[in-house]
């Protein structure tokens, strides 16, 4: 069940992106790029500072920068925040991790500022080597000087807040990207689902604005809203029950690593993900035995179950009896 991986590209639909990320410079006064897990660009610069432009022009320097936004975008994910330091230049930078589940991606990387005189230890420097600009032994290169002196200065709480409000729209921006990926796979799986079963065009016509209500187990609705990261994979949970999945591919299924996928699970469906289709296929089984003569070994074969035995075991934890039981004395 291979699913498309997200990466910066997808999450920020790099020309829309670079729209805004151009405002947003522009509102914040600061500098504003985006860069991959190894610290390369993946958007152009918006509103660049002329020190930073000649600086990123000397190839060693300007590996020097890339070092620096990618350890300060390790240093973010590590922090769970966003990431304020001064660079290998000495002026501040912040990194903004983009996330999607527990899974970085990359960061939006703002600065190119001095801190103001009375905030000047609120910073720390992530890069400790020898910089490629020291105002004081660089005082020869005139022109270099005028130009980091000319760099805007900021007040830290100033920068703190910036930082809080580009990660907001960050965060609001891979919600966006990954309800829209899960609605749009989510339709093509119910497209496929009805096309193996010999459905009309009428019929797949109209599943097309149903997908907030997938087809839920009987007397049961889904316990998790569209826009729930794992959603996903509940719609597929519950359109193929005789299906046997496993996590890791729910997971996949939903973007997200296993052990993230676990925990997101666990919170907003309060089982685990075993019991949770354990749960499900024995109340389809409930209903089954209820309502039709079917054995049931046909019973578990139709709800997934390849061992009988199993599937006795597996029912009689969840119900105290075994289905024999069940439908003999509760339902006769």
């Amino acid at each position: 069940m291979a699913r498309r991986e997200f990466d910066m590209q997808s999450i920020l639909d790099i020309p829309l992106w670079e729209k805004m990320q151009d405002q947003l410079a522009k509102l914040t006064g600061t500098a504003i790029i985006c860069i991959d897990l190894k610290g390369n660009p993946v958007t152009k610069h918006s509103c660049r500072t002329d020190f930073c432009s000649v600086i990123r022009e000397n190839p060693v320097s300007r590996k020097r920068c890339y070092r620096c936004d990618a350890l300060a975008g390790l240093e973010a994910v590590r922090l769970e925040k966003p990431y304020i330091y001064l660079c290998h230049c000495g002026i501040v930078d912040v990194a903004v991790p983009v996330m999607v589940g527990d899974k970085y991606l990359g960061a939006v990387m703002f600065g190119q500022v001095r801190l103001m005189n009375k905030d000047a230890e609120k910073a720390v420097r992530l890069v400790n080597e020898i910089s490629s600009f020291q105002a004081e032994e660089d005082a020869a290169r005139k022109d270099l000087l005028e130009m980091y002196e000319r760099l805007p200065e900021m007040e830290y709480e100033r920068i703190v807040e910036i930082a809080e409000f580009v990660d907001s729209v960050v965060k609001y921006t891979v919600a966006r990207a990954v309800k829209s990926r899960n609605r749009d796979e989510t339709f093509q799986w119910m497209l496929n689902m009805n096309a193996e079963q010999g459905s009309s065009d009428v019929e797949i016509q109209e599943i097309h604005e149903p997908l907030s209500t997938a087809p839920a187990w009987p007397g049961e609705k889904l316990p998790v809203k569209p826009s729930s990261a794992i959603y996903p994979a509940i719609s597929y949970i519950h359109n193929h029950p005789r299906e046997s999945v496993s996590m890791k591919e729910m997971a996949s299924l939903c973007h997200l690593s296993p052990s993230y996928f676990s925990r997101l699970f666990n919170r907003e469906t309060g089982e685990t993900f075993v019991n949770y289709i354990n749960r499900q296929k024995i109340e389809l089984a409930k209903v089954q035995l209820r309502g039709t003569n079917k054995s049931v070994a046909q019973i578990a074969g139709d709800v997934g179950y390849l061992n009988v035995s199993n599937f006795i075991a597996v029912f009689k934890r969840i119900e105290g009896v075994t289905p024999s039981l069940y439908r003999q004395y509760l339902f006769k």
